[in-house]
C-alpha cells in the first residue's frame, strides 16, 4: 500500500511545553524568486517566542501550519540549490484566524565551475581552487577569500555552489610535487626546480591580471578554466643576524618571519635560539616586512624590520622590546557639559589580523584598558555606536596627542589613545515603503556621509518599516533604503552611482532630529 504523507507535514522542535489548543494556520508557496516557478520540498520554518516549527512543500510549493495559538510569526525557507531566504514581514494570527496567503521567494544560489588544466590542456587532478570575493572596506576595493576551498576531481573539475551576486576572483594551485631532479642543497643558489606557479583565472599571477567573474542572481557559470604553467622557483637566499635584547633566560626562544611586502617573493621562518640568538632565515628575491616573537619562556616581546632579497643579507639587527601597552580614554570636547562615560565600548585591531580581538568597555572616568594588543604594526579602532552616552558622536581620535584616522594607524611604541566624544550629536528617524506606499520592513537603510568626515553607517528597518540613526555627526548624508544589498557593495562609490537618483539628502544639524521617509531600492 503505498503511503502519501499529509500536505506541510509538520514536525516540532518546542523550546518549551506548548498547548495544543491553538486554532490559527498559516499557508502558503515558496516560489523561485527568478522564475516564480514552485519549490517542492523546500523546508519551510516558522518562529515565534518560544516555538519553532518546520514543514515540507508539496509538488505545487505549498506548505501548511496549523493548531497555531494567537501571536506574531516568521517565516523562512531552506532549499539546495537556493540561498537562504526569510519572509519580508511576519505574520500575525489571532483565534480562529486562517491564513492562506504567505509566501517566500527564493533566490537560486550562483555557481562557479570549470576545469585546471596544465600548458599541454591536460586534467590537472587535486589542484586546490580559492574563491575571493570583492568587497568595499577601509575606503577601498578588496578582494576578500571565501571560508571555502575546493579540490578539482580526476577530470580537473572544480565547482563553487551557493553564491551570492557579486563579482569573484578564482585562483588555481597545483598540489603536484616540485621537479626536482638535481642533488644539491634545496636553498643553494644554483638549484634550478620547477615548479606550476599558482594562477587566477584565465592564467593571471596576480589579483591586479586577473579576469573577473560576474554572477548575477541563479547565475551558473561555467567555462572558467584556468590554465597552470611550470617555471623555474627563483633562487633562495639567506637572511642572517642576530636577535638582541633579550634576558639571559635559557628556555626564551624567539622565531623570526620574513613576509613579503609587495606580493611577490616567499619569505621563510628561522629560529634564534640561546645563548646567542643568532638567527639564519631563507627567501627568494623580494621586499619582506620581518617579525621576531618571542614564543616560549613566558617572556612577551616583539622586533620588526624590513629587508630587500636580491641574494644573500648578513648582519641583521633586531632589537627586542615589550609589546607596545596601550592606554585608551574616552574624554568630551565640551568642557562645560557632563556625560556618563562608564560602559563605551571599543575594539582594537591589528590589520589583516584575522584573530578575535575582545572588546573593551570604559569604565566611570572614561579609561579604556586595551593593555598590550600585539606586536607593532598598523591597527585599527572601532567604537560601538549604540554603546555611545546619549547625543554623542565620536569627534576625533588621537594617538600620542596626534589625530588619526580610527581606519588605519600604526603603533610602534606604548602610547595613549584619546577617543574624543562631541554632545552635539543628531539623530535620524524614519520609515521605509514599498512603490505602492505600504511599510517595507526587514529591510537596510545606510547612511553615507557627502563630506568624508565620518565612516558609512547601516541600520536594519524593523517589522513595522521604521529605522533610527543615532550617534550621526553633524553633516551631509545621503540616505539609501535596500530591499537586499550585498554588505561589499553598499560602501562602493561606484555602485552607489548607479542609484544616485533614488537617494535622499540630508542635513543634520547640532543636536538636531531628522525625519525622512525613504521607498525602497530593488538592486539590480
Amino acid at each position: 500500500m503505498n503511503y502519501t504523507a499529509p500536505l506541510g507535514l509538520i514536525f516540532a522542535c518546542a523550546l518549551a511545553a506548548q498547548s495544543n489548543s491553538g486554532t490559527g494556520s498559516i499557508e502558503g508557496h515558496v516560489f523561485n524568486s527568478l522564475t516564480s516557478a514552485p519549490v517542492r520540498k523546500a523546508t519551510v520554518t516558522l518562529t515565534a517566542p518560544q516555538i519553532r516549527l518546520a514543514a515540507e512543500t508539496d509538488a505545487a510549493g505549498r506548505f501548511q501550519f496549523t493548531a497555531l495559538p494567537p501571536g506574531s510569526y516568521k517565516l523562512s525557507a531552506t532549499h539546495a540549490g537556493f540561498l537562504d531566504h526569510a519572509a519580508r514581514r511576519p505574520i500575525t494570527v489571532g483565534q480562529d484566524d486562517h491564513v492562506t496567503d504567505a509566501e517566500i521567494r527564493l533566490p537560486p544560489q550562483g555557481v562557479i565551475a570549470g576545469h585546471v588544466l596544465d600548458e599541454d590542456d591536460d586534467p590537472t587532478g587535486g589542484a586546490e581552487v580559492t574563491i575571493f570575493k570583492q568587497v568595499y572596506r577601509d575606503g577601498r576595493k578588496r578582494w576578500g577569500r571565501l571560508n571555502t576551498a575546493s579540490h578539482t576531481d580526476e577530470t580537473g573539475e572544480y565547482r563553487f555552489p551557493n553564491l551570492s551576486p557579486g563579482r569573484y576572483l578564482v585562483q588555481a594551485r597545483s598540489q603536484h610535487p616540485f621537479i626536482d631532479s638535481q642533488y644539491v642543497d634545496y636553498d643553494a643558489p644554483d638549484k634550478h626546480m620547477l615548479v606550476y606557479v599558482p594562477a587566477y583565472y584565465p592564467n593571471a599571477p596576480s589579483e591586479d591580471a586577473a579576469l573577473p567573474v560576474d554572477v548575477g542572481v541563479g547565475a551558473d557559470v561555467r567555462g572558467i578554466d584556468i590554465h597552470l604553467f611550470k617555471r623555474v622557483l627563483p633562487p633562495v637566499f639567506h637572511v642572517s643576524g642576530k636577535v638582541t635584547g633579550v634576558p639571559p633566560d635559557p628556555q626564551i626562544e624567539i622565531s623570526v618571519g620574513l613576509y613579503p611586502i609587495d606580493g611577490t617573493g616567499n619569505g621563510g621562518n628561522g629560529e634564534a635560539m640561546p645563548p646567542d640568538y643568532a638567527f639564519v632565515a631563507t627567501a627568494q628575491p623580494g621586499q619582506y616586512a620581518i617579525l621576531a616573537n618571542a614564543h616560549s619562556g613566558g617572556w612577551e616581546a616583539y622586533a620588526t624590520g624590513s629587508v630587500i632579497v636580491a641574494g644573500n643579507v648578513t648582519g641583521v639587527v633586531l632589537a627586542m622590546s615589550p609589546p607596545p601597552d596601550i592606554t585608551g580614554r574616552i574624554s568630551l570636547a565640551e568642557s562645560a557639559r557632563s556625560v556618563k562615560l562608564r560602559g563605551v565600548r571599543a575594539n582594537l585591531r591589528r590589520l589583516r589580523d584575522t584573530n578575535g580581538v575582545p572588546d573593551v568597555r570604559s569604565d566611570a572616568a572614561g579609561k579604556l584598558a586595551f593593555g598590550k594588543p600585539g606586536p607593532p604594526g598598523h591597527y585599527r579602532l572601532e567604537v560601538e555606536t549604540s554603546s555611545l552616552p546619549d547625543g554623542c558622536y565620536v569627534q576625533k581620535v588621537k594617538l600620542g596627542g596626534q589625530e588619526v584616522s580610527t581606519d588605519d594607524f600604526e603603533i610602534q611604541t606604548s602610547a595613549q589613545l584619546d577617543v574624543v566624544l562631541s554632545h552635539t550629536a543628531g539623530t535620524i528617524t524614519g520609515s521605509v515603503s514599498d512603490d505602492d506606499g505600504k511599510p517595507f520592513p526587514n529591510s537596510t537603510v545606510t547612511l553615507i556621509p557627502t563630506d568624508g568626515m565620518s565612516p558609512p553607517v547601516r541600520e536594519s528597518v524593523d517589522d513595522d518599516g521604521n529605522f533610527k540613526f543615532t550617534a550621526v555627526r553633524p553633516g551631509k548624508y545621503k540616505l539609501f533604503a535596500w530591499e537586499e544589498v550585498d554588505d561589499g557593495l553598499w560602501q562602493d562609490p561606484e555602485f552607489l552611482q548607479k542609484y544616485a537618483n533614488r537617494a535622499t539628502e540630508i542635513t543634520v544639524g547640532s543636536s538636531q532630529a531628522q525625519e525622512a521617509q525613504l521607498r525602497v531600492i530593488a538592486v539590480e
